[in-house]
C-alpha cells in the first residue's frame, strides 16, 4: 500500500510544526530572559560590593552591564546614579566630571519618574544638584514634580531650600508659606519660617535690607515661631531662634533702655530652651534605656 500522502495531508501536520517550533521558541526567549535577569541580580550584588568598598568605576560598570541584561529593572536606574554620582568631583569642570554629572541626573530623574515617593532617591538628585550649583535647573525639576503632585510638602520645601541656597529669600519664604498651607500642623514647616527669617536678618547688610524691611522679617520669623511653639512646646530649638530674634530686634533701636529689654527677653528665652533640652534629652534616654537596659547603665 502506498504511504505517499497528498498535499491535504500533510498541511495539517506542517501546521502543528510549526506550532511547536514557535512555542520552542517563546519558550526559549523566556529561559534567556529569566537567564539574564539572573545574571543581572548577580552583577547588582557585585556592583554593591565595590561601592561599599568605595571601588566606583568597578561598582558603575558592574550596574551598567546588569542594565543591559535587564533594562526593565528600574531599580538599576538609582544605581547607575549612585556611580555616576560618586565618581563625580563637585565644583569640577572637566569634561569627564561633567558627563558623569549629567548621567547622574538623568538617571535619577528617570527612577523617580517612576518611584517618585523614594525620598532618599530624591535627596541624592539634590545633592547632585547642590553640588554642580544647578539650582535652577533643580528648581525647575522639583516644580515640576509640584505640578504633578501639588500637595508633596516635601518637594514644595526642596524648592524653597533652593531658593535659599540662591540668596533669594522672597522665593524661599513664597515656597515656605505653600509648605505650611499644606501641613498647617506641621511645627517644623513653622519653625523653618523662623530661621529662614532669622538667617536673613541677621546676614543681609543693612544697606540691602532696610531697617522697616528688616523689622517686617524679623516680626514674619517671631510670629512663626510662636506657632511653632504653640504645636511643640518643647520645641526647644524655636526656643533658641526666639532668643536670636530678639536679639535682632536690639539692633534696630537707639532707645538704651528697650536694647536692654529685648536683651533681658532674649537671655530668658535662651535660658528655657537650656532647660527644655535637658529634659527633653533626659526623657530620650529614659525612653531609650526601657527599650534597652543596657543604655541605663
Amino acid at each position: 500500500m502506498s504511504q505517499t500522502r497528498t498535499a491535504g495531508e500533510r498541511g495539517p501536520t506542517t501546521a502543528r510544526q510549526r506550532f511547536f517550533s514557535v512555542l520552542a521558541l517563546a519558550l526559549l526567549t523566556v529561559a534567556a530572559a529569566g537567564c539574564n535577569k539572573f545574571k543581572a541580580k548577580q552583577l547588582i550584588r557585585t556592583g554593591n560590593a565595590h561601592y561599599k568598598a568605595q571601588q566606583y568605576d568597578d561598582a558603575l560598570k558592574a550596574y551598567l552591564e546588569a542594565q543591559a541584561l535587564d533594562p526593565d529593572e528600574i531599580r538599576l536606574d538609582k544605581f547607575v546614579a549612585m556611580g555616576y554620582m560618586a565618581l563625580y568631583n563637585p565644583g569640577s569642570t572637566h569634561p569627564k566630571d561633567q558627563e558623569a554629572l549629567a548621567k547622574s541626573i538623568e538617571h535619577f530623574k528617570k527612577y523617580l519618574a517612576a518611584k517618585p515617593d523614594d525620598d532618599k532617591a530624591a535627596k541624592y538628585l539634590v545633592t547632585t544638584y547642590m553640588n554642580s550649583q544647578k539650582y535652577d535647573d533643580a528648581i525647575t525639576y522639583f516644580k515640576e514634580l509640584v505640578e504633578k503632585h501639588p500637595t508633596d510638602a516635601q518637594a514644595v520645601q526642596t524648592i524653597a531650600m533652593l531658593y535659599a541656597r540662591k540668596g533669594d529669600f522672597d522665593n524661599s519664604l513664597a515656597w515656605q508659606k505653600k509648605r505650611v498651607q499644606l501641613e498647617p500642623n506641621n511645627a517644623e514647616a513653622w519653625y523653618t519660617i523662623g530661621v529662614t527669617c532669622w538667617d536673613t536678618a541677621y546676614h543681609v547688610v543693612p544697606d540691602q535690607l532696610p531697617g522697616d524691611r528688616r523689622k517686617q522679617i524679623i516680626d514674619l520669623g517671631m510670629s512663626a515661631l510662636e506657632k511653632s511653639l504653640e504645636l511643640r512646646p518643647d520645641y526647644f530649638e524655636a526656643m533658641l531662634y526666639v532668643n536670636l530674634l530678639y536679639r535682632e530686634y536690639a539692633k534696630l533701636e537707639n532707645d538704651p533702655a528697650k536694647v536692654a529689654d529685648y536683651k533681658v527677653k532674649a537671655d530668658e528665652w535662651q535660658k528655657k530652651a537650656i532647660e527644655i533640652r535637658k529634659k527633653v534629652q533626659q526623657k530620650q534616654r529614659e525612653e531609650a534605656a526601657a527599650k534597652n537596659p543596657l543604655e541605663a547603665m
